[in-house]
């Protein structure tokens, strides 16, 4: 009996030691975080382990693992003293958060539990007082009455009594009101408490997580490095960019705005900073057969009419269409199809999601054979800007430290100086303010990422804007504001309307006029715009010489002039106000069937996406 007892006794032990995670040929070992490399919305963290040539176990456990970490992204590379052989994740409930800032935040918790509770026990307090007060209100009314009826009638008393209950009441009511907003007050901060406890600890801040190494070691010891995977982190680019008067250089202040609540605070590591994405995945898709069947045209229909499976087939079609709206959706599936055969580590993950990536691009097909060779290089193009960044890596110089907090942190990654071209441009017919401009060639080391910019001029804040992503030796263009000290306007001069034949000529001047109230003068790039029409044959325009000739610059000649796009270069002298406004004169006419009148064209979201191309062509070249 006695060893049945002790049998049991021994395979409860070994039961609770199984269930904790704790087992004699484990050995625990400290860690240490010593490098990261943060993706666009994950990151890839290394631990370094320093495995002592006299320890024992063969099962090495490194713990206080994140709560974001991905468990089948673990894996571990060694010196040539160890030999890792397998990589292990576990879990293991405990009683309170291994995170100190967690903790903090439970005893603040707990705290106000206490607050809440005694706030409501006084509530009850209030609540019985009121239910005394009541009772001893039924006792005096009655008796005060009978008392009267004989004659007996203590009035001094019963003053008394009446004016305690009545104070009573009106404190009990003040301290409830007290006590009713002093509870809101706890309410919210609990409610706030609670919600950034969530944030830092994403649900499960009483879960333990492990890494249980299993290593064959020799008699030298060696070190280890674990590596994983963990989400809710990222970063993004972001710049400042300053310049003095002279404009000869551009400070370009390049950093990176990272957000940091994996559950594990990174002290000292060397950082990395990755456009690429990530790949847990060691297969890439395979290609599917592209089958095509034949639908009718709309211009077509048999007499039967088609089978229910030609005509899916060509309300697919037909639904797809060439319009960017169709062709960005199914851009946009691709992605996730790419991202979700990255990161499939079955087979069958692995066949499914590479099918779904190649749905999406039968799509992309079927757009290309039912549309015109120009529309498809139209969009294709436009989307191309919209696609994915290029894989950069930015490596910190020295070690940083980011903890992890429900706020972003700045680091640096570069800050160099471009050399810079300034001036000035004008658009009078949209408006009257003249903008500054500056064209900067990026001679660093670096591509720099598409992200918001501050911009600063003479040390003086002048705006916010963006930058698209530039390659190193490509010109990108920055704006720094309007510049109070110029004005321009848009003027006709004068409009004539003849009829020749059968058709109607208009001939129209007009002259775009800039006014300088600086003492120096300012060279300043002035657009205006002729008609154009898709349709050459029936409206022709034509364009007299201007006294001032068009700009030279091979990007406008190529670009924008065969759009009807005019471009005046030219230097604005000093105080040009008054009789000695600057001028610019230009005139030309349009000829048309005389049984006809223009109106703008139609197609507006057509026109509205070559506009939003030729602006992102314009600031980078």
């Amino acid at each position: 009996m006695r060893n049945l007892r002790t049998h049991l006794a021994a395979f409860m032990v070994a039961v609770l030691l199984s269930s904790w995670g704790v087992a004699n040929n484990e050995s625990v070992v400290e860690s240490k975080v010593t490098d990261v490399t943060l993706y666009r919305d994950q990151a890839q963290v290394t631990r370094e382990i320093d495995v002592a040539a006299d320890m024992d176990s063969n099962e090495i456990v490194v713990g206080n693992l994140p709560e974001n970490v991905l468990s089948n992204s673990l894996f571990a590379e060694s010196t040539d003293g160890i030999e890792v052989r397998a990589v292990q994740f576990r879990t293991r409930a405990v009683g309170s958060s291994p995170r100190e800032e967690v903790k903090q935040f439970e005893q603040e918790m707990r705290a106000l539990d206490q607050k809440i509770a005694l706030n409501q026990k006084q509530m009850e307090l209030m609540k019985g007082q009121k239910q005394y007060l009541d009772k001893l209100e039924n006792f005096v009314a009655p008796s005060a009455t009978t008392e009267l009826s004989k004659g007996v009638l203590d009035a001094e008393a019963l003053k008394n009594v009446t004016e305690f209950n009545f104070s009573k009441r009106e404190e009990i009511a003040k301290r409830e009101i007290e006590l009713a907003n002093e509870l809101y007050e706890l309410q919210q901060e609990k409610n706030l408490l609670q919600r950034k406890l969530g944030e830092i600890t994403n649900g499960s801040s009483k879960t333990i997580r492990e890494a249980v190494l299993f290593v064959q070691k020799n008699d030298a010891g060696g070190k280890i490095r674990l590596s994983y995977m963990v989400n809710s982190c990222g970063w993004s680019p972001s710049y400042t960019i300053r310049a003095e008067g002279d404009g000869a250089q551009t400070r370009v202040e390049y950093n990176g705005l990272i957000y940091q609540m994996s559950g594990e605070d990174w002290k000292d590591v060397q950082l990395t900073l990755s456009t690429a994405s990530p790949a847990i995945s060691a297969s890439g898709p395979g290609l599917a057969p592209f089958k095509l069947t034949l639908v009718p045209s709309q211009n077509y229909a048999p007499n039967n009419g088609p089978s229910p499976e030609l005509q899916q087939a060509a309300q697919t079609i037909q639904s797809l269409g060439s319009g960017s709206k169709q062709l960005k959706m199914i851009y946009s599936k691709q992605k996730e199809a790419i991202y979700a055969v990255r990161n499939s580590v079955s087979n069958r993950d692995n066949f499914s999601n590479s099918w779904g990536l190649n749905d999406t691009v039968n799509q992309l097909s079927c757009v290309e054979l039912i549309s015109s060779p120009s529309d498809v290089k139209g969009l294709q193009s436009r989307m191309s800007d919209a696609g994915d960044q290029p894989s950069l890596n930015y490596t910190l110089d020295s070690a940083v430290s980011l903890t992890s907090r429900n706020s972003r942190q700045m680091v640096r990654i570069m800050q160099t100086d471009l050399e810079s071209d300034f001036y000035h441009v004008a658009s009078p017919i949209l408006t009257s303010y003249v903008y500054r401009e500056a064209e900067l060639n990026n001679s660093s080391q670096e591509d720099l990422l598409a992200g918001p910019i501050s911009v600063y001029l003479d040390g003086r804040f002048v705006g916010r804007g963006e930058i698209p992503t530039v390659a190193r030796g490509q010109t990108f263009v920055v704006g720094f504001g309007a510049d109070s000290q110029l004005r321009t306007r848009r003027e006709m001069v004068d409009k004539s309307t003849d009829i020749n034949g059968g058709n109607r000529e208009i001939s129209l001047e007009y002259r775009l006029v800039i006014e300088n109230y600086k003492d120096s003068p300012v060279s300043i790039r002035i657009s205006d715009r002729l008609p154009s029409s898709n349709q050459e044959g029936n409206i022709k325009i034509t364009m007299k010489d201007p006294a001032l000739p068009l700009s030279d610059d091979k990007v406008y000649l190529r670009e924008e002039r065969p759009k009807g796009l005019l471009r005046w270069d030219t230097e604005v002298p000093a105080r040009a106000i008054g009789e000695d406004i600057h001028e610019i004169s230009y005139s030309f006419s349009m000829e048309f069937d005389r049984k006809y009148q223009v109106a703008v064209a139609g197609d507006r979201q057509q026109q509205q996406e070559e506009f939003e191309q030729m602006q992102l062509d314009r600031i980078k070249r």
